[in-house]
């Protein structure tokens, strides 16, 4: 298996995911029960979409880390809290800087994905990769909220937070498909199927 196959990706995303897991369970991570099986679903999405999109392996690795830096988020503990809510630079906590980052990543994969059903990579395709990324971001603070339902304490924050959750996201989508330049060469199939 090559590094850059799906396959290989997926398989280190779940041996990643495998071991935040034990040590989620080991050190009492409160939220482990939470982060582990979402990762397992959304690289289970990530590869029905791949199949049809045929992601680039930048992107496939770009996804691959933002499945670590979520695991990271919700499951590693840093002197008692779990590292979300670390305060890296004066009041801005690690989840400020990570959603810019997870949506940027989310509007690549969007961008290459459109680019690649349409054939067409212009601006129209790079507004609706932003759309896609901030309607992924969206899903993701419905299912914090979701999280905070189900469980005591989720360190989400409040609606304050969830918007400046969603302004980040705007933020690193926009970011990101404005240093995409083209990307990958998109290649329409033909009519026996081969790009």
């Amino acid at each position: 298996m090559r590094m850059e196959s799906a396959g290989f990706v997926t398989a280190v995303v779940m041996a990643i995911t495998a071991a935040f897991g034990a040590y989620g369970v080991a050190v009492g991570s409160p939220f482990v029960a939470y982060y582990v099986p979402i990762t397992v679903v959304v690289a289970g999405v990530v590869v029905l979409i791949h199949r049809s999109a045929r992601f680039s392996p930048g992107v496939m690795w770009g996804l691959a880390g933002v499945a670590v830096g979520n695991l990271a988020g919700g499951v590693l503990l840093v002197r008692g809290d779990t590292l979300y809510v670390l305060k890296l630079v004066g009041d801005i906590r690690y989840d400020k800087p990570f959603h810019a980052a997870a949506t940027g990543v989310a509007a690549w994969a969007s961008l290459e994905a459109i680019s690649r059903w349409t054939g067409r990579p212009q601006a129209s395709v790079r507004f609706a990769a932003v759309l896609m990324a901030a309607g992924a971001g969206s899903l993701v603070e419905i299912v914090e909220y979701l999280g905070s339902i189900i469980f005591e304490s989720t360190n989400v924050g409040d609606y304050g937070n969830n918007m400046l959750d969603l302004i980040a996201n705007l933020i690193g989508a926009v970011i990101a498909v404005s240093l995409v330049r083209g990307g990958r060469t998109i290649a329409t199939p033909t009519a026996a199927g081969s790009p």
